[in-house]
């Protein structure tokens, strides 16, 4: 629970670094995306300058009239390839002079008030017919016509577009170019999402399959102490969450970022002076995001807290529903959650504030922005200091500015969810709780199947021994059994044989070979193990018998005769191809053992460990196992751990448990002569079962 409430508390760069090592296998393909990204926002900046090229080069081809001087020669002559003159005046498009420029040619009146459009020559014969049919005055140069604005008006709106007709051509062609740079943006995206979602999804696969990997490797002492649904979250829905900060976060930050520096870089080049109205506001910017995401933190904390009281609390009720229900304690219960339920709709109220304050406040000053643009722009334009085509380039560049801040609310929140995701999967890298691998792995010369423990104890928490100085040999093909009260230590001794543990103390051999000198995966093939509570997977039959192992049909129908499970699976619907649930929740429980049985023997193995297992069945399916167990105990070393002393009458040799310690040893009848503490267990359950 403590792991759950703990806060992430900003970009760790540990965790950023981790994240890396796993994107680095695919570097090259980050490296074309993010250029993929750079492309996309260069057209993004680029189409308001195309819209602006349109109205300032064809739409609105406006020239400033200018008094000829030396003065005026000399600032129009940075502009002189756009310059143009007549016999008694000068004239340069409105757009080409700075705001200190045109200031000081109006102060001197050189500016004079009336404005002029430049017609393209197209169809001259045209144009000129038009031109004499409505007595336009004009004033002819090198590079077309000017016309005074005032005699525009005489000319019919239809019949504008023959004398502008080589504007219009001009307009399809950026029209083509605005449309081809739309389409060449449609295709760059595509390829930048799937390559981002196919490097997304590699990297996730890759994490998953090495935390799935390492969790493997875990000791079972770990997954005593740890829930499983605790672990499958980390695998499923934590991994999950890194996703979403690879393509949701990464990458549309990175676009955001990129297009906003050029999205700044290409308005103060416009127009500084308008630039400099947005960068009055950044300063109130960065404080509403400096305290959004403070408190969007804290808001986030508050509900992550909340949830895991939630999902804790529901967790427990259903576990123990059966308990609670039976002290009648609904009603208590009931109020408990609907507390803690009051406190997760609390939290996230907060958490809806602070968005609802932040939004909002972005949406004002995106407004505010926009309306001062188009106020100070506008009179720019009616000043002649700012084209039109600037101002309606400025309006479009607002909009894409403002975009990623409203988006950042949202992508702050995954980042926290992300980021709280890979501290707890790293947390999970960083568990040591395994069993350690020799790096120089000893083999046995002969796989015979003889046991050794030497002054062996062991302990789960320290100073509170489970096993102590325990010392036995089972030669091959020897059949032994331990017996005792419950918490005697037995299971200890085959978790310790199979080395889930490591003991405390002594040491545990097998032919002769330390079970820590020898490959962990070696070690355990010489096992078959058949447990009390049989754990079948989601399957068919034959795919339980066998488990992953190479087996010819024929050889799973062997083994399952042979063990005699045969008989009920050829009573089951599809036979050997009858679905198994998960657990085998659709089998009776000695239909379980006896598949056990035959995926035991199916191992081949040299050293058999049965433990209970043939506990909580009927006398009939009994004795179809006391049949099974006495024939795949044949040619093996077994080890048998049982409370009911008369399953085990046959073995060569018991041994009798008392709190961790070896208190006798011998065959049934010499253990009964004693009167010891196995005949005093024997008696006991004698008694009972007549009772």
């Amino acid at each position: 629970m403590k792991e759950e409430e703990k806060l992430y508390s900003g970009l760790d760069r540990k965790i950023l670094a981790k994240l890396w090592q796993y994107g680095k296998p695919y570097g090259g393909k980050i490296l074309l995306i993010f250029l993929l990204i750079l492309v996309l926002s260069g057209i993004q900046v680029v189409l308001p300058l195309i819209t602006r090229q349109v109205v300032d080069g064809y739409l609105e081809r406006s020239y400033l009239s200018l008094v000829p001087t030396e003065r005026t020669i000399e600032i129009t002559e940075g502009y002189k390839a756009y310059r143009l003159s007549s016999d008694d005046l000068l004239f340069i498009p409105s757009n080409l002079l700075s705001e200190e420029e045109y200031q000081e040619l109006q102060k001197e009146a050189l500016i004079l008030p009336e404005k002029y459009l430049r017609i393209e020559r197209g169809d001259e014969v045209e144009q000129d017919k038009l031109l004499e049919q409505y007595q336009i005055t004009f004033i002819e140069t090198d590079k077309g016509n000017l016309i005074p604005s005032s005699e525009m008006e005489k000319i019919p709106a239809e019949k504008i577009k023959i004398l502008r007709a080589g504007d219009l051509q001009g307009v399809k062609l950026f029209a083509l170019l605005y449309l081809g740079l739309l389409l060449a943006s449609f295709v760059f995206n595509y390829f930048q999402v799937v390559m981002m979602a196919v490097v997304s999804e590699r990297v996730m696969y890759d994490l998953r399959s090495d935390l799935v990997k390492h969790l493997l490797s875990l000791s079972l002492n770990f997954f005593n102490h740890n829930p499983i649904g605790r672990l499958v979250t980390r695998v499923t829905n934590d991994v999950d969450a890194l996703r979403e900060m690879f393509t949701d976060v990464f990458v549309y930050s990175a676009k955001d970022l990129i297009m906003i520096i050029g999205l700044l870089i290409v308005m103060f080049r416009l127009s500084p002076r308008l630039s400099g109205l947005i960068f009055t506001l950044v300063p109130i910017l960065v404080i509403i995001l400096y305290l959004f995401q403070k408190y969007a933190r804290e808001a986030y904390g508050r509900v992550r807290i909340a949830l895991a009281k939630v999902n804790s609390f529901l967790s427990e009720t259903i576990s123990g529903i059966l308990l609670l229900q039976t002290f009648n304690q609904e009603s208590r219960f009931e109020d408990s959650f609907n507390q803690i339920n009051l406190d997760y709709y609390k939290a996230n109220m907060y958490q809806l504030l602070i968005f609802a304050i932040f939004r909002p406040l972005i949406d004002v000053l995106s407004y505010l922005s926009l309306g001062a643009i188009i106020y100070f722009g506008g009179k720019g334009v009616g000043g002649g200091e700012i084209s039109l085509g600037v101002l309606v380039a400025f309006i479009s560049y607002i909009h894409m500015l403002f975009r990623p801040i409203f988006d950042f609310s949202e992508r702050y929140n995954i980042l926290q969810s992300a980021m709280a995701s890979a501290e707890r999967i790293f947390l999970l890298f960083e568990e040591k709780d395994k069993i350690t691998l020799p790096l120089q792995p000893k083999y046995p010369e002969k796989k015979e199947g003889r046991v050794e423990f030497r002054k062996v104890s062991f302990e789960y928490k320290k100073g509170e021994k489970v096993i102590e100085d325990v010392s036995f040999i089972v030669e091959p093909n020897e059949a032994v059994a331990f017996v005792g009260a419950t918490g005697a230590g037995k299971t200890t001794l085959i978790n310790l044989l199979l080395r889930f543990y490591d003991p405390t103390e002594g040491e545990i051999l097998i032919d002769g070979v330390n079970l820590k000198d020898m490959d962990l995966k070696f070690l355990r093939s010489y096992f078959g193990l058949v447990l009390q509570d049989v754990f079948l997977f989601a399957g068919d039959i034959k795919y339980n018998i066998a488990l992953n192992n190479e087996l010819e049909d024929h050889q799973v129908l062997e083994y399952a005769k042979y063990v005699n499970a045969h008989n009920f699976i050829t009573k089951l619907e599809k036979q050997y191809e009858s679905m198994v649930s998960e657990g085998g929740s659709n089998l009776s429980t000695g239909q379980r053992q006896l598949l056990a049985f035959a995926r035991a023997l199916a191992r081949e193995p040299r050293i058999l460990i049965l433990d209970e297992a043939t506990s909580s069945i009927d006398s009939e399916t009994e004795a179809l196992i006391q049949d099974a167990i006495k024939k795949i105990m044949k040619g093996r070393s077994s080890i048998a751990i049982a409370h009911r002393l008369s399953t085990i009458q046959d073995v060569d040799r018991i041994y009798v448990m008392r709190k961790g310690k070896i208190v006798e040893v011998g065959s049934h009848a010499q253990l009964l002569a004693k009167r010891g503490y196995y005949y005093e267990l024997y008696r006991y359950q004698y008694l009972s079962s007549r009772y």
